[in-house]
This record gives C-alpha cells, structure tokens and sequence, in this order.
C-alpha cells in the first residue's frame, strides 16, 4: 500500500475524521467551562548538593554531578514518600475538622450521604489524627477502625493519591535548587501543602538518616570492643609465655623479670591516662546533660518492640563476645535484629531536637562509666602482676618459637584494631555531619493571587489534534489488518493475474442492473452509476476484440458477483446490436434462470434435441423481455455438468447455437467449491474470471488461479468486482 492509497481512504473518511475532532473540541470547551479554577503555589529549596565537590587526580576539585543527581533523586522520592506525605494529609483534615467554617475542601452532597461519612465518628477521628501527628505513625490498613479513616481521607481528597495526583516536585535545571508545586481550589491549601511538605521531609529524612548511622556507629563499636578483647587476650598469652620461659642463670631470670615489669609498668601508665581520659570526658557530660536537663523536661516514648529487640540483640553480642567473635550464626542472628530495628525505627516516633541530644549523652556518660570500671579493674591486674613479677627470681626455661607465634598473631591483630577504629572514627563523624544541614527554603509559598489559566483555546486546539491524528491512526491501522483486496494493484501482487476489467461497486438495491446499463443521456459523468456503466463497455470491447463466440464466467468464491457482470455485459453487447445467449449452468445456484424466469432448462435440451430441424423450430431456448436476449436455464442441483448432460453432445450443441447467436454466454460454479467450471472450460473458447474487491486472497484462491493460468489461450484473465469507485485506479 502506498502513500497516496492512504490519503484517499482518509479523504473518504474526512466527514467522519472532521465530525469527531469537532465534538472533541466542543467536548473540551465545555469541560473547561465547567472546570473549578486551579491556584498554584510553589517553594523554593536549595539543597546544597552542588556546592560538595571532589578532589580529582590532578589536584584540582569538581562538582560530582552524578553523586548529586542520586542525591536530588533520592530526596524527592523521599518527599513523595508516604510518612512525609502522611503527616501532610492527617494535618489537613484535622485542620478541616477542627475548622469546619474555614475548610480547605468541602463534601459534595454525595459524599456526606456515603456510608464512610456516617460511620466515622469525628470526635474519635480527630483524636487518631492528633496522635498520628504526634507519634510521626502512619495509618494501617490491618486495622479496622485506621482502614475507615483511610477511606474518610479520600472523601476530601486529602488521601496519598489524591495529594500527589497535583504535587509535582522537580529539579530547577543545572541549578541547585529544588521546587515544590502544588494545584488545588484553594489558594492557602496550595501555599500550606508547599511549606509544610518541606518542614516534614527535613524532619523525617533527619530521622531516618540518624537512626541508620547510630545504628552502623554501634556495629562498628562492637567490632572495636570484639578485636579488642582479642588483642588484650593474645597479649597476656604472650605475658605468660614470657614468664613461663624463665632463663637458666639468676641474672637471666632477674632480667627477664624486669623487662616484664616494666613492660607492664608502661601498659599500666597508659591506661591511666585512658582512665583519666574517661573520667574527665564523664563530668564534662554530666555537665552538659544537667543544663539540658534543667532547661527542658525530659520526654521519651520508647517502643517496647524495638526495645526488645535491642536488649536481645545485645544479649546476642555478649555471647558472641565470650565466644571468640567467630560464630557465624550468632552474627546472623543479630545482623537481622539490627535490620528489623532500623525498619521499626523508621516508622517510630520522630523525636525533637532536645530529647535527640538528651538521649546522646546519657548514651555517652554510660559509655564512658562502663570504659572507666574496665580501665579501674585493668589497672588492678596490672598492678597485682607488676607485684607478682618483681618478687620473681626464677623462671622455667623453654623454647622462643610459642612467642614468637604469639608476638606475629598479636601484630595482626593490632593491626586489624587499629583498621576498625579508623572506620569507627569516620562513622562517628558521619553521625554528627547532618545531611540536610544545607537544606534552606529560599522561596515560601505564598497563596496564589488569580487562578491558573484554563489555557482554554490551547486545550481546545489540542483536543481536536488529538482526536483528528488517532482518528487517522484509526482508519489507516483498520486498512493495513484489512486483508480484503481493495485495489487492482493490491490484486495483483497477491495472485500474479492479470485484470482485464475493473468493476466499481454501485448500489442495486431499489435498481435493476440491466436498465443500469440501458440508461442514456446521463447528466454526470463521475457517478458510480456512469462508471459502472462505461467498464462495462470497456469489458464488451475485450469480448467483441477477442474474435470469439463462447464465453464462461467463473469466479473462485462463491457471490463475487458472476451474475451481475452477465446480465450487464448481455445488456452491454444488446446495445451493439448482437445477439446474445445466456446459458445458465451453476447448478448450485441458478439466479439468472431465476432472473428471466426461464422456462427452457438445459437437462431437458438433451431428450427433444434434433441436429436436422432448425433450432429456432425446436424451442430450445427461452426468449426474454430484451430483443435479442435468449437464455437457457437449468434446474437446481447437486451434480455437476458432466454427470447432468452426460447424454448432450455439449461440443456439438454449442457449435450449432453459434449459428443462430453472436455471443453465448455460459455461467459456471465457484472453482474453490466445485469440479463444475473445470469441466466447462474444455467446451468455452475463453474464460473470464470475476473476483470481489471485498473479498480476501485464500490458499483455495491461489490455486484456483492456478488451474486458470493453465487453461492458457482460453485464459482472459481477470474481472475485478465491486472495488470501491476511488480506487478504481489504484
């Protein structure tokens, strides 16, 4: 198919193309019309993101722009995320029901006469809003009476979908700047959802940024205190094998006693200062925490659930602690309850500031009385050795290679403490970097002053762009998956076969085909009618050129049609003053005996035929109401010419019709149902084949071309029916 076939099937069709993209445009002018006026508010944030650069190879330092398009990704799906747009939806409907004069948003009829509406009570809604508000919880749809609120959310629109339904959030491009667009009915919703939705995220992003990197802080501590205690362990090893190796003379002995102590006494003297470190780091947060304290009371809404998890999480640790550190299991074990406490963490309580630090320090303080008891009893040991070893004289000797063992295993170890306390100290210093400290609302929004624009002749024309493309989309896609012939063209790349007529399609319901053809002096001559009526002519002449007198119309479908195109072509030949013979023989279906009412039928012929009377004496042939026009009929029937006229010598009768008519005219049955027109075509001198334009190309059509293609001289090749009249030419 080609480009101009298309244009021609959407010209056709532009009554219908033009009608549906009008009434889409009126369909759009009148929702606009009805369309309650949209505000807009926008704020503005910058994030800082840009301002953080990298030091490159070279020296120099750049902005990492894929770290801060994560960045800026990460953050606006945290903003869309439901905590953030929860705490948003529960502050709006409790303003609307603390503040039924001032709503936002006000219930249609329809919604307050809803089964939700009545059910909820909103004293009791107000309460679960405040406490959601509160504790930073979400509603849970577990939960039955949570589930009903859920429900009154989206009467006023306020549920997570319909907020984020005209929230948009989006980078200002190559900037550092972040905006937050809200559309609503009202203007001081738009402008309370822009600066609120800001104030939320910080304090849940900060939240969720704490909790996860106080959580890898007390992982890597354990890790700290786990290598630790193997150090302290492989080092008294060594102590006791070096006074176990003992030296064979007193001096040997004494020398290796005092190198001990005062190998100890050096240890002893650095844990003193560890000790006096502690306790000094001790007071000065006793101080902080007792100005807090005197400043603000203490609140803390602690989770039984997370606090379970966590004193088993910490029972699991001191057992992996006594057991070396090397139960894989164990470390499973509490791997999961560190992950279950961060997701139950995340949708706990959002603290403030105040009780935030509060918390910190009294971590702290303990942190550092339980590093001076360790240090205290340390420096015990120490000095009860230091006793120990001086009073020693003697040793046992033995062999070095233990210690040197021991001294190899204490240096990797050493080594792998000071590699995790080095992780330890950045993970600290993450802790106390705030993510979001960079984050400053540079623009508030502010309540809109006029309505958007309904962009109402923008929508319009779109609209009816809109419906015109697809409606062309439509009709060209319907004639691409039409497997129907169409065109002369497309009839020929299917089948190989040439045609020699091209009939287009005319209405013959309220008119007869033959006074079709019969009519004169037509005033238009671009009708389908006068169409039709010249390739009729056009057909005619190939008979008349062809210098033959027996024809058979076939077709290899059945209702492509044949009848039609012999009672035009007869009436066509009737106007150039021949005479014409019909011979009906589609035994299947006998329309034109039907048609002229013939009272002559072809088995019949065989009993009362005498080759030595004239014909015209022996009434073997019907007359009709057309001068000139004679047909033979046949009776219906399920045989085929051969087993139907096996007494007619039908070579010999033809032969001899010739003499009293120019043109006999045989119809036979379709060649993909039927034997009949492959028995027939041994008697025509040539045959034409009549095919539908609204029919589409078979297998069974393929090789009924076939056998016509092998009739070869016999073979007049193809006459297309029935295309439309715009295609006629195609």
């Amino acid at each position: 198919m080609d480009l101009i076939y298309f244009l021609k099937v959407l010209f056709r069709k532009k009554w219908v193309i033009l009608g549906l993209s009008f009434l889409a445009v009126v369909c759009a002018f009148v929702s606009l019309l009805y369309k309650k006026a949209q505000f807009e508010s926008v704020a503005q944030y910058s994030t800082g993101f840009t301002a953080e650069r990298v030091r490159m190879v070279d020296g120099t330092s750049a902005v990492d722009l894929y770290t801060a398009d994560v960045k800026f990704n990460n953050v606006i799906e945290t903003i869309k995320s439901p905590q953030v747009i929860g705490m948003i939806s529960y502050r709006l409907i409790l303003h609307d029901l603390n503040n039924p004069t001032k709503a936002y948003r006000r219930l249609t009829i329809k919604n307050t006469e809803s089964q939700i509406y009545s059910e909820v009570n909103v004293d009791y809604a107000k309460k679960i809003f405040a406490q959601k508000i509160a504790t930073g919880d979400l509603l849970h749809s577990d939960n039955e009476k949570e589930t009903q609120l859920i429900e009154y959310l989206k009467l006023y629109r306020y549920d997570y979908d319909g907020l984020l339904r005209t929230l948009n959030i989006e980078r200002v491009e190559g900037t550092d700047y972040l905006n937050i667009t809200f559309t609503s009915e009202s203007p001081e919703l738009s402008a309370l959802v822009v600066n609120s939705i800001g104030e939320e995220f910080l304090s849940y992003y900060r939240s969720i940024n704490s909790q996860r990197t106080m959580e890898n802080a007390q992982t890597i501590r354990e890790m700290v205190d786990s290598q630790q205690s193997k150090v302290d362990s492989i080092g008294q090893k060594l102590l006791t094998e070096k006074i176990s190796q003992g030296s064979i003379d007193p001096a040997s002995k004494t020398t290796s006693a005092m190198e001990t102590v005062k190998e100890l006494e050096g240890k002893l003297a650095e844990e003193k200062g560890k000790y006096n470190e502690h306790l000094n780091r001790s007071q000065y947060l006793k101080q902080e925490l007792a100005s807090l304290q005197s400043g603000a009371s203490q609140s803390s809404a602690s989770n039984d659930e997370v606090l379970t998890l966590t004193n088993k999480k910490n029972q699991l640790v001191e057992k992996l602690s006594h057991e070396g550190g090397n139960d894989p299991a164990l470390q499973q074990q509490i791997n999961d309850l560190r992950t279950q406490i961060i997701l139950k963490s995340n949708s706990g309580v959002s603290k403030n500031k105040l009780a935030d630090n509060i918390t910190d320090l009294q971590r702290q303080i303990s942190e550092e009385e339980a590093l001076m008891n360790a240090s205290n009893s340390t420096i015990a040991d120490y000095n009860s050795s230091i006793r120990q070893y001086i009073g020693m004289s003697n040793v046992n000797p033995g062999s070095g290679v233990k210690m040197d063992a021991l001294k190899e295993r204490l240096d990797i170890e050493n080594k792998q403490l000071a590699s995790t306390k080095e992780k330890y100290a950045q993970v600290e210093g993450l802790l106390k970097d705030d993510p979001t400290s960079n984050f400053i609302q540079t623009r508030v929004g502010q309540p809109a002053v006029e309505p958007q624009s309904k962009k109402t002749l923008i929508t319009m024309a779109l609209a009816g762009l809109g419906v015109f493309f697809i409606t062309c989309l439509f009709f060209i896609f319907m004639e691409i998956f039409d497997s129907t012939v169409k065109t002369p063209s497309i009839f020929s790349k299917l089948t190989k076969m040439k045609v020699v007529s091209v009939l287009n399609k005319v209405p013959l319901k309220n008119t007869y085909v033959m006074d079709l053809v019969m009519q004169e002096n037509e005033t238009d001559h671009f009708t389908p009618q006068s169409i039709f009526k010249n390739s009729v002519r056009k057909l005619r002449y190939e008979v008349i050129h062809s210098e033959k007198n027996i024809f058979l119309i076939a077709s290899t479908q059945k209702k492509a049609g044949k009848s039609t195109i012999i009672e035009s072509l007869a009436t066509s030949l009737l106007l150039s003053k021949k005479r014409v013979l019909i011979i009906d023989l589609n035994f299947s279906n006998n329309t034109l005996s039907k048609v002229f009412n013939a009272d002559v039928f072809i088995q019949d012929i065989a009993k009362k035929v005498n080759y030595s009377l004239p014909f015209e004496t022996q009434k073997l042939w019907s007359n009709t109401m057309y001068d000139n026009l004679s047909i033979i009929g046949c009776n219906e029937s399920n045989n085929t010419p051969s087993e139907a006229l096996h007494s007619l010598d039908l070579t010999a009768f033809l032969q001899a019709l010739k003499q009293h008519f120019d043109y006999i005219i045989m119809e036979g049955a379709s060649l993909n149902n039927y034997a009949d027109t492959k028995e027939l075509s041994q008697y025509a001198e040539a045959v034409f084949t009549v095919f539908s334009a609204g029919a589409a190309v078979s297998n069974g059509d393929i090789e009924s071309f076939q056998f016509v293609k092998s009739l070869g001289e016999k073979n007049h090749n193809v006459i297309l029916n029935d295309v439309i009249t715009e295609n006629i030419n195609s």
